[in-house]
Order: C-alpha cells, then sequence, then structure tokens
C-alpha cells in the first residue's frame, strides 16, 4: 500500500490557513509553492513498528503544534499548518518529523554510503526554505549513535523562552532557531515583498554522506522528511525577531555623535576602497576608550575605539559589525583621527529595527 506523506494523506490537504486562530480559511495545498507530497510504500519499511497512529500516517513528512510533541502525541486537533509570528512572545511553534523507511538515518546512510562502516561521515542536513527560495542550511557532522538511531526527531521552530531576560544572563536560541531566523533576514527584501506578510516555511532533514567529494551542500544526501507550515504576520515577527540579543542592534556605551559621524565616514571610505559590496549607514560607538601605553616608558601613544557599524548590503539584507579604530596620541590628552584597526564578524538584523 502507499500513502501520501509530508503532513499525511488525512491532514496534508484538510489542514486550513487559520487553524491556529488565523481568519483565512485558503488551503495550504492551494498556494503555488506547497509540496507535493511524496508517496511511501508502507510494505516496503525498515521496520514496521509504530509509537502512534500519528507516526504511522506521516511517515516522511512533518507535524506541527504549539507545544513540544511527545511521542505518546495522539491528538490530531491540536496540530496546526499555520503559525502568527505576531504572537511570537506568547505562541510558541515546535516540529515532529518522521523519517520515510521508518529508521534511524544510519540505516539510510548504510545503503547509499561510499564507505557505509565509516559511521563518522554519516552527518545530518537540516535545509530550511521560503517558499520557493532555499533561505538556510544547517549541516551537523558531528552527529552521536544515538541520533543516528532516531527515527523520529522533534525541534522547536519558535520559542517564547528567548524573549525572556534573566539576571546576567541572555536567553539562548536553538541551532534550529538560528537557522529559521537567519533565513527570514538574509531574504527579507522577499520576505517584506509580501504584500500578505504571509510565508511558506519549508523544513527538509536528510542523512549526508560525509565522505563524498565537496563542501558541505555538495555532499551526497538522502532526503528522509519534508514538511511546511506557513507563517504569517512576518512583519510583525521581525520586528520582535530585533528583540532577541543575537539580532538586534547594539545600544551605545557612550554616545557620542562627532566620534559615530567620523567612524562612519572612515568605514565608508575604507569599504568603497576595498570593494566591498556593504553600504554601511549607521555607526555606534559601543566601548569605552582603551588607552594603549609604551611597554617600556608607559607612555601614553594612542588609545582605541570600537563601534557597531550598521550596513545594507545590495541583496537587502542588513547586518551589523564591530570595528576597532585607533587615534594617535598628540599630548596634551589630545588624539588624532580615526584609523581603522581590525573588525570582528557581521551580524545578520532587520532593517527595520535600526533607528536613524
Amino acid at each position: 500500500m502507499r500513502i501520501l506523506t509530508y503532513l499525511s494523506g488525512t491532514l496534508a490537504a484538510t489542514f486550513l490557513i487559520g487553524c491556529s486562530g488565523g481568519p483565512s480559511k485558503k488551503d495550504i495545498a492551494q498556494s503555488p509553492f506547497y509540496w507535493t507530497p511524496q508517496e511511501i510504500d508502507t510494505t516496503d519499511l525498515l521496520s514496521h513498528e509504530f509509537f502512534s497512529d500519528i507516526h504511522k500516517n506521516n511517515l516522511g513528512g512533518y507535524v506541527f503544534a504549539n507545544e513540544t510533541i511527545e511521542r505518546k502525541w495522539d491528538d490530531e486537533s491540536n496540530f496546526v499548518a499555520t503559525y502568527d509570528m505576531s504572537k511570537m512572545e506568547e505562541l510558541a511553534l515546535f516540529c515532529r518529523l518522521f523519517i520515510a523507511n521508518n529508521s534511524g538515518p544510519l540505516e539510510m546512510y548504510k545503503q547509499f554510503a561510499v564507505n557505509p562502516r565509516r559511521i563518522k561521515n554519516a552527518h545530518l542536513r537540516y535545509d530550511y526554505y521560503l517558499d520557493s527560495i532555499h533561505g538556510s542550511m544547517y549541516y551537523d557532522h558531528k552527529t552521536t549513535e544515538e541520533e543516528l538511531g532516531w527515527e523520529s526527531v522533534r525541534y522547536p521552530i519558535f520559542e517564547q523562552k528567548i524573549f525572556e531576560e534573566k539576571e546576567n544572563e541572555d536567553p539562548r536560541i536553538s541551532v534550529q532557531q538560528m537557522h529559521i531566523v537567519e533565513a527570514l533576514l538574509k531574504h527579507q527584501k522577499y520576505v517584506e515583498s509580501k504584500k500578505d506578510n504571509s510565508i511558506l516555511l519549508g523544513l527538509k532533514y536528510s542523512v549526508a554522506d560525509g565522505g563524498t567529494k565537496g563542501r558541505w551542500e555538495q555532499k551526497k544526501k538522502v532526503e528522509l522528511a519534508a514538511g511546511q507550515v506557513l507563517l504569517t504576520n512576518v512583519d510583525e515577527g521581525l520586528e520582535l525577531i530585533s528583540k532577541i540579543p543575537e539580532f538586534s542592534v547594539p545600544e551605545p556605551f557612550e554616545p557620542n555623535k562627532k566620534l559615530e559621524e567620523e567612524a562612519l565616514q572612515l568605514l565608508q571610505n575604507y569599504g568603497r576602497n576595498h570593494g566591498w559590496k556593504e553600504k554601511f549607514k549607521k555607526a555606534i560607538k559601543t566601548s569605552d576608550y582603551n588607552i594603549k601605553r609604551n611597554r617600556f616608558s608607559g607612555i601614553i601613544e594612542g588609545r582605541t575605539i570600537i563601534f557597531a557599524v550598521v550596513a545594507e548590503w545590495p541583496d537587502g539584507s542588513w547586518t551589523y559589525q564591530y570595528f576597532n579604530t585607533y587615534q594617535v596620541h598628540q599630548g596634551n590628552n589630545e588624539f588624532g583621527g580615526l584609523s581603522y584597526n581590525g573588525s570582528a564578524d557581521q551580524h545578520l538584523i532587520w532593517g527595520g529595527a535600526v533607528d536613524f
């Protein structure tokens, strides 16, 4: 017998956009970006043991809910096909996937790998799609034996706790959530072009052979599960995301308009002279003055200042990046102009959160 999966034959066409509280009743399957479910031959599985009917009916697919989906879950009425991102601070979104052949990734790896016995080359790959755009990829090359044995996996897509502030501790965002947020931010020009502020988020889970040639994205792989969920009010969601420490514009340590304007001009000229693609828009002084002295005499030679500089890219994405600058001491507590003194990693942000 063959069944259609991704959301299962019984769920795929009946999930309605709006089943988690939205007003629309449009069938998710009518979207031009909808993935037609694959066929699963249930007579040709590596295992015929299932921990629930939901497991059995959703091979090769994903299910979604506003709470973590335990293995014992048996209530399909609480599954959702849409998620209102304007409610991220109060409503979570979780998923659970079910591997198509009802086995752990390792069993499938053994069937196609160049060297099936080299288990260390059994890697896991997660792909994230925004409508038809491949938004991001997470390649896990440090898999555990336990992970490779799971026939079903669950993880959070959005959790409220990433907005919770704790004393002396920033809320931590999971790797999965990080990549989904990064996909939205990397393609914010496309996201903002959607007049209905909705995006069909697609998820794919694969096992890859790390022993094959090429970069991680080029490694030979076999897809194990795929599914989609509709994100609504994405514009409001991006505004909320800009509050998460990893994706927020840094606060100034001590505002200094004159130095910030000088730093912005410095980076604009430096970037133009070095062929950088981004256009710097704003500099934020994020450090105190770090005095540098001669190691032998102790005489002040200069000082460094760190700025977070916001930039817009040709593809419409926005980032900030920390730059270290240097000023030569000219005597009498006077310092010269800023010069470039190094940089750190770039961080994606939502352009709408930048206050000019």
